[in-house]
């Protein structure tokens, strides 16, 4: 059973709220005032700057919505009370970018904090158990049907209306996230789980500190896995296989040192002699689009059409673009409300000679999200290269993006979304997914092998 590092990260990014007075705020309790200020204060940053936040429910629905919520507001309410009567406004926004992030827990409460053991995904509307962290004998692969007597169905429903992001995407979300959604965002059940599954098991899970899970897991995968690496090429018979992790050029590489590793990286194939090209970015969660607009450069010499779209004029944007001197005179002449127009424009290859001329192919998976997913829909709009492997489980070619955050000012909940709405090259095209050319099981494939299936 192989150690999920994401299983244990994705706890640390779920409690520790990024607040100096943690543990103060924790037991502050506000007055109605001041949670009327921070909903008030919500409300209109998302109408102001988000792009379009009436695309899953109508400007008459969010207003009730908004209503409601401040209708509820009571002196003595803590931080934790109001974050979970705000974040709906948050969630149906519909883009897959926005979040909130999670109420303040102190530091006690992390070391006391208890998680279900068990790891599940969501395959063909099944909830399939994958990894068993518990002392239950329980079979890897069987569906559970239903939680303290709650068909898990009507469970999912619920846990998905405390997610942000696309609304298909939800359920599939929690249930990758159930081990401490369950706990933490609904149902708040932290000991018991009578638990029943497809195979007629019926057995109660109880949930163990995050402690213990780290040691079971280590006892089940002691091996270390391998380190992340931005990038990295190999030559695999005749071809030259190039892995790209990131397009990160904050914490990982300028864009300058991005050019400098493809042009070393590209020296190489030259070198091998290689007949073919891959380009992996299976595992690539995105991060900066002209990481992906500068790699293209490496391996086609076609013209090809960009991403189109809007851009919401907001003062609040236009107060963040100057503040980190990105001024945009064209933006700050239109009015606050309208859309700056994002038009495709055709992109002409500059010279290269370290430009790969043979046979390409961008791999494409379930984790290949937002710039990379531009990068990998910008090369099968434009047929630039072939595109293989799995449908991406989250994100759209067609998605909000171009974050910008903000911090309500009494309960210090940060949140954030898209000023941007982004269009492929092929337009508005149904469905909104990325759809691989070739279809490739990646699952456990070693790079090896991926080559041989293409």
């Amino acid at each position: 059973m192989k150690l999920k590092l994401t299983l244990i990260a994705a706890f640390f990014v779920q409690v520790a709220f990024a607040q100096k007075n943690c543990n103060e705020l924790y037991s502050q309790k506000f007055t109605k005032q001041q949670l009327e200020q921070d909903v008030d204060f919500i409300k209109d940053k998302i109408v102001n700057a988000h792009v379009n936040p009436y695309t899953e429910i109508s400007k008459s629905e969010f207003e009730k919505k908004y209503t409601d919520i401040r209708k509820s507001l009571k002196d003595g309410m803590t931080q934790k009370d109001f974050y979970y009567l705000a974040k709906p406004l948050i969630v149906t926004l519909n883009d897959e970018h926005s979040s909130m992030s999670d109420f303040c827990v102190t530091d006690s409460i992390k070391r006391s904090m208890k998680v279900l053991p068990l790891k599940f995904k969501y395959e063909n509307g099944k909830m399939l158990l994958t990894e068993n962290y518990s002392d239950n004998k329980l079979n890897i692969g069987d569906e559970l049907l239903s939680l303290n007597d709650i068909p898990i169905n009507e469970v999912l429903e619920n846990c998905a209306q405390t997610i942000p992001g696309a609304k298909e995407e939800r359920i599939p979300i929690a249930v990758d996230r159930f081990w401490i959604t369950i706990n933490k965002f609904c149902y708040f059940i932290t000991d018991d789980y009578n638990l029943k599954f497809k195979s007629g098991l019926h057995t109660l899970v109880k949930s163990i500190s995050l402690e213990q899970l780290k040691a079971n897991a280590s006892k089940m995968q002691p091996k270390k896995g391998e380190d992340f690496k931005p990038i990295d090429y190999k030559k695999i018979k005749n071809y030259a296989y190039l892995t790209v992790n990131t397009f990160d050029d904050r914490n990982t590489f300028t864009i300058e040192e991005w050019k400098t590793k493809f042009d070393s990286i590209f020296t190489q194939i030259k070198k091998d002699n290689a007949k073919k090209l891959v380009i992996d970015v299976h595992n690539n969660y995105g991060g900066n689009s002209a990481v992906g607009n500068l790699l293209i450069n490496y391996f086609s010499d076609k013209p090809y059409q960009t991403y189109q779209g809007r851009w919401k004029k907001s003062k609040e944007y236009a107060d963040y673009l100057k503040s980190n001197n990105k001024e945009s005179s064209e933006y700050n002449k239109i009015k606050d409300g309208d859309y700056y127009p994002i038009r495709s424009r055709s992109v002409i290859a500059d010279k290269n000679p370290l430009r790969f001329n043979g046979k390409t192919y961008v791999i494409v998976g379930k984790n290949t999200f937002s710039s990379a997913m531009m990068f990998s829909v910008m090369v099968l709009d434009n047929k630039l290269a072939e595109v293989a492997g799995e449908m991406p489980e989250k994100g759209h070619p067609n998605h909000f993006g171009e974050l910008i955050n903000f911090q309500t000012p009494n309960t210090k909940l940060d949140f954030l979304f898209g000023v941007k709405e982004w269009i492929r090259p092929a337009g508005n095209i149904l469905p909104n997914k990325l759809i691989p050319a070739k279809t490739i099981d990646l699952n456990n494939k070693t790079r090896e092998q991926i080559v041989e299936e293409l």
